[in-house]
């Protein structure tokens, strides 16, 4: 009788057999099959039919080095890129990949599900899990750019930004570049729950940051937040970051960044290289699907520039500052000690008590603790001693009188630090001067002191003061030998002649030794 071919269930019950301690006479009798066949089975010479035949490697694949292929994979470059630089001129990129996968069938991918949006409908946006490293070159310090990615949902247009931070005002920054970018806004905005726009995460009804709200309804969009650790719902952007960084990182391995500006543009050449490239399902690029399907339907820009600010609060100190981002600004003082709300825009940061506004300063981006501040917020004993400057004494005594500003200018020159004070006792008593006796007697009296002082050398206010109440005392005095002359018909003199009109009878006054006898 001829022996029977191998299947799969008789090589199963022959390993089954060999299991239960058989011997290989009875297993050969019993299936119908030879003795050396049970053999090779029990020492895994054979093996099951429907195990996959083992093919030889293409020719193409010796000339490879797959160490490095592996390396660069593992590194992030995609595999097609990689099939570009090394294997183009040896084989299809069809038969490069399902041959790699053959042979390393552990870096096999999942496949994912294509989703279906409407034109204008939806936009997705989130940050690149790794920044990008870039040499600052005055300091030799390395340091790290964050990037925005956004992707409309119908086309999957791809729109990228390298920030320092992901601060707020950065978030909202790159959110008014995506949607100028754009030309239009689109009707959904999907952003993951990050503190920048989301300030608590909720199935239904999420907390949105009180900025980002604004945006939102400066722009007509409606926010809807992708639900915490969903990264399914939005998709989109989550392949599209994967596209771009993985881009971005195989064309400039070898390149050192030195400054945001250059990553930026290395950021706009790689996402139009992206956008203009054939997508695989839409059969077109992302660009001409864009501009053909989807622009026409996005929401219109708003008139004019969005200036949209990030919200903090802080307390007014008792020195009239508030600390924003390590720089201080100034608020009127009668507010000391009250929380605050602060506006941080792209140019000035606003301070506000409840809806009033209090102050708008020019935004300080040195971040060394400089402060910002405006002379009226503060009382006037602030005032005096912010005012205590070389540069305002001077300024001050030009407008008194030319010999006290030169006097100024000789006192500085001899010590700056040293005379401030004694300047600031010239200054008052001059002004205290002015206001009671004017300005042209008291120029007159000024001048006169600085000369005295000038002839005996000796500078210090309390002379100065002296010399000014002595010149005040002279021109009270009445001159010696003066004759006064009393006008007749005075109504004001009621003997001595000067009656008022009409009385003709002066009752004459005796004199007395205490009075004193005029020539009337």
């Amino acid at each position: 009788m001829a022996l029977r071919s191998m299947t799969v269930h008789r090589y199963e019950e022959i390993r089954r057999r060999l299991a239960e301690g058989r011997g290989l006479r009875e297993i050969a009798r019993a299936l119908g099959c030879s003795r050396r066949t049970v053999r090779e089975v029990r020492d895994g010479e054979r093996l099951s039919p429907d195990a996959p035949k083992s093919i030889g490697d293409p020719l193409w694949m010796a000339q490879l080095d797959w160490p490095t292929i592996i390396h660069d994979l593992g590194l992030g470059h995609p595999l097609k890129f990689l099939w570009e630089e090394r294997a183009q001129n040896l084989t299809t990129y069809s038969n490069f990949w399902k041959q790699f996968y053959r042979k390393f069938p552990q870096y096999r991918e999942a496949t994912v599900t294509a989703r279906e949006f409407t034109p204008g409908e939806r936009v997705e946006v989130d940050y690149a899990g790794d920044p990008i490293e870039w040499i600052e070159l005055k300091s030799g310090e390395i340091r790290k750019a964050w990037i925005f990615v956004a992707g409309l949902g119908f086309s999957q247009l791809l729109y990228a930004w390298a920030a320092e931070d992901m601060k707020g005002r950065n978030w909202l920054g790159c959110h008014r570049r995506m949607f100028a970018y754009y030309g239009g806004v689109a009707h959904v905005t999907v952003p993951d729950c990050l503190k920048q726009g989301v300030l608590k995460c909720h199935l239904y009804d999420p907390d949105l940051n009180p900025a980002y709200a604004q945006l939102a309804t400066d722009y007509s969009t409606a926010v809807v937040p992708a639900r915490a650790k969903k990264p399914r719902d939005k998709a989109v952007v989550e392949g599209l970051v994967k596209i771009l960084m993985r881009y971005v990182r195989f064309r400039y391995r070898r390149h050192r960044f030195t400054s945001l500006p250059e990553i930026n543009r290395a950021l706009a050449e790689c996402i139009e290289r992206i956008n203009v490239r054939r997508h695989t399902r839409f059969g077109v690029s992302r660009r001409e699907r864009f501009e053909t399907l989807e622009k026409a339907a996005l929401k219109p820009l708003p008139i004019g520039d969005v200036d949209c600010g990030d919200w903090k609060e802080a307390k007014l100190h008792a020195d009239c500052y508030v600390a924003v981002e390590g720089d201080y600004y100034s608020a009127p003082h009668i507010h000391r000690h009250k929380k605050l709300r602060i506006k941080i825009t792209e140019n000035q940061v606003e301070l506000f008590l409840g809806l009033e506004r209090l102050a708008i300063h020019p935004r300080s981006r040195h971040r060394n603790g400089k402060r910002i501040f405006i002379d009226a917020h503060f009382p006037p004993a602030s005032q005096a001693y912010y005012e205590a400057t070389p540069q305002k004494l001077l300024s001050q005594s030009r407008f008194i009188h030319p010999e006290l500003n030169q006097l100024f200018v000789e006192l500085f020159n001899t010590d700056v630090y040293g005379n401030i004070r004694r300047c600031q006792g010239f200054v008052r008593s001059c002004t205290k001067e002015i206001n009671q006796s004017g300005h042209e007697l008291a120029s007159e009296r000024i001048a006169a002191a600085i000369a005295t002082m000038r002839r005996y050398g000796k500078f210090r206010v309390p002379y100065f003061q002296a010399l000014l109440a002595q010149a005040r005392k002279q021109s009270l005095k009445p001159e010696a030998g003066r004759e006064i002359v009393r006008r007749p018909g005075n109504p004001m003199l009621r003997y001595a002649g000067g009656g008022a009109a009409g009385d003709h009878q002066a009752v004459p006054v005796p004199s007395t030794s205490t009075q004193e006898t005029l020539d009337l």
